[in-house]
């Protein structure tokens, strides 16, 4: 058995070129990326205890990332200071299906099974379309035809009755010496949980598949598909007890999207094509007391999705390539009043998308990039969108970028069907961005990469409601500013360190409407000005990892709709230690203690204190 010392002296191989797909749409080298481009390996996460989307974005630079009620709860998600709907959710690069207020319901997936998260935080929208502001999340399966074959298991236990389960395999015809031909990677999990605020129980189910076939050198047939299931309790909090809920509340989500497609590549063309199906249900049933007496809403709010989107990227010379795409949407939404009194609204939207990119390597050093977008939309105003970056090499390992781009969000299902007939017609929110950084990303693991970002997003004609009758209007501007750094290195083979930071200065422009949450220099509710996240990892032996990390929050604001206050949260520090024990080659077992200090400052929204401490035995096997 290996000492620590031995271990820290070890030799360290050189490490394969690490690649991203989500800031071209196209495979491409790690080190060339924007450092506003972020890999999140999904192993890793596993193997320290993070299994829930929201805790892993929590650990990227830019990200806040919350639960409201613990871990796979509805989760709130802030990119670079904006909202939940700002930001788009891909699965292998095919939209997920979004909910009647254009968010992604992030506490629905499961990060088990995925090879890797990948982000692209600033404005996207020229190769994505709606809802990318914030940027773009893409949730990457692993490459069946190319995938180690084999599966494993995860089941994990502890507090509030807590019980997971998952199982992943991936299967190829790979001969010893041959490639595959055919491939297929599924993953399924299901959860229990009790919670621990009252009302706070919840049972998930997700499923993920991806199979490949090869159809020739240069061809080959995909089909992705995901669905998940949830109920859950809605803990809530009572007006006049925080953090207390009404037993009778609860919500049931369900969602689905099934993908076929095909990839061509050669020496000079990358091609893709697919059409994704699928959609969302949601249920939930809520009553209660107010100021105007007693209520019941008992609501559904259905979604049908379709997608056809084709993009091509071609090397023109060894300098420049041009890109085309193009992509048609249709989406059916249903709001249905099971309660008899509650409103209903049905309509469909359609949307026409086309965008050109050009990338030209100037130099050996130097290199632009630049692309325009138009989208035409049945319900709305059409956008034209664009962003121009140039990047240079300072270098073997350090790169410098600098980008200015727009983006927007589409005016959601829930704003349109408050939007008046007679009243201004809505506009897509928008954003204009500037960003500048640098890369240092270094090719053997023993050795510091990072990435340091100065960003700031001006957004317009943000949508709000009156709430005196609900109807919606643009009528909000908000400027977010900030830094954001992140970090990871090797020093030795048993050691690990890692860590991010975000400064984040965000000011209304505007009166942000009639809810009235923020004058005109106020900052937005509940996004911190710093989050700082920190933590190590080190093996005393071949059989032992022992990991500890902290995030520190400070500088949050939220509203006490009692008092009809702003109110300062306190700041927060939360610690997280796991420990693994290799019991053989294939299994594993598994601690890790949550909140360890016992934080109890709130982590979002008053009322919602932070998790208690908490602690989960588990058991991985590889057969």
């Amino acid at each position: 058995m290996l000492t620590l010392a031995t271990l820290l002296l070890a030799q360290t191989p050189t490490r394969l070129p690490e690649t991203v797909v989500v800031e071209t749409r196209q495979p491409s080298p790690l080190a060339e990326a924007s450092p506003s481009v972020t890999r999140l390996d999904v192993t890793t996460a596993n193997e320290s205890g993070l299994n829930t989307l929201a805790g892993l974005l929590a650990t990227s630079p830019g990200i806040y990332a919350t639960e409201q009620s613990g871990e796979g709860s509805q989760a709130s998600l802030f990119v670079r200071g904006t909202n939940s709907s700002q930001t788009a959710l891909l699965l292998d690069g095919r939209r997920l299906p979004q909910g009647f207020s254009n968010s992604y319901e992030i506490g629905r997936y499961r990060v088990f099974g995925l090879s890797s998260v990948e982000i692209l935080r600033g404005s996207a929208s020229t190769l994505y379309g709606a809802n990318a502001i914030g940027g773009v999340i893409d949730l990457r399966l692993p490459e069946p035809l190319t995938g180690k074959k084999g599966s494993e298991f995860v089941a994990e236990a502890g507090s509030f009755g807590r019980g997971y389960l998952g199982l992943t395999t991936l299967w190829n015809n790979a001969a010893e010496k041959g490639q595959a031909t055919q491939g297929t990677t599924a993953t399924v999990t299901t959860l229990h949980d009790d919670g621990w605020r009252d009302n706070g129980t919840r049972d998930s189910s997700t499923a993920f598949l991806k199979s490949d076939w090869r159809l020739s050198p240069h061809l080959v047939f995909d089909l992705i598909g995901t669905a998940d299931w949830a109920k859950a309790g809605l803990p809530g909090a009572a007006l006049t007890t925080p953090g207390t809920g009404d037993p009778n509340d609860w919500q049931k989500d369900s969602g689905w999207m099934l993908s076929p497609g095909f990839r061509y590549e050669d020496d000079s063309l990358r091609a893709t094509l697919f059409w994704s199906h699928g959609g969302s249900a949601v249920t939930s049933f809520v009553d209660g007391s107010n100021f105007f007496g007693p209520y019941t809403y008992y609501q559904r709010f259905l979604l049908a999705r379709d997608e056809f989107t084709a993009f091509a990227d071609w090397k023109l010379t060894n300098r420049l390539s041009l890109g085309l795409g193009a992509s048609y949407e249709r989406n059916a939404f249903d709001q249905l009043a099971l309660d008899g009194t509650s409103t209903t609204w049905a309509e469909t939207f359609e949307s026409f998308g086309l965008w050109t990119q050009a990338d030209w390597r100037v130099t050996s050093t130097d290199r632009l990039h630049a692309a325009v977008r138009r989208d035409h939309f049945s319900a709305f105003a059409d956008k034209t969108i664009g962003d121009f970056s140039y990047a240079r090499t300072l270098s073997k390992e350090l790169a410098f970028t600098t980008k200015v781009g727009t983006a927007y969000r589409a005016p959601a299902a829930s704003d349109l069907a408050y939007n008046p007939i007679g009243a201004t017609p809505l506009r897509p929110e928008a954003s204009t961005s500037y960003e500048a950084g640098l890369r240092y990303e270094n090719s053997v693991p023993n050795a510091l990469s990072w990435t340091l970002v100065a960003f700031q997003n001006d957004l317009k004609d943000l949508i709000d409601y009156d709430p005196a009758n609900f109807q919606t209007y643009n009528i909000a501007a908000v400027r977010a500013r900030g830094i954001e750094f992140g970090f990871s290195a090797r020093p030795a083979k048993g050691l690990k360190t890692f860590g991010a930071a975000t400064w984040l200065n965000t000011s209304v422009q505007s009166a942000l409407g009639y809810q009235s949450t923020a004058a005109q220099g106020e900052s937005l509710l509940r996004r911190p000005d710093l989050c700082l996240s920190l933590g190590a990892e080190v093996m005393p032996s071949e059989d032992w990892t022992v990991g500890i990390s902290i995030n520190h929050l400070r500088g949050r604001m939220d509203f006490d709709w009692n008092t009809n206050t702003r109110v300062a949260l306190p700041n927060a520090s939360f610690t997280r230690l796991w420990i693994r024990w290799a019991l053989s080659e294939r299994t594993e077992l598994s601690l890790r203690i949550e909140n360890l200090l016992g934080e109890t400052a709130p982590p979002t929204a008053l009322g919602y204190g932070a998790q208690p401490r908490s602690a989960y035995l588990g058991l991985t096997g590889k057969f």
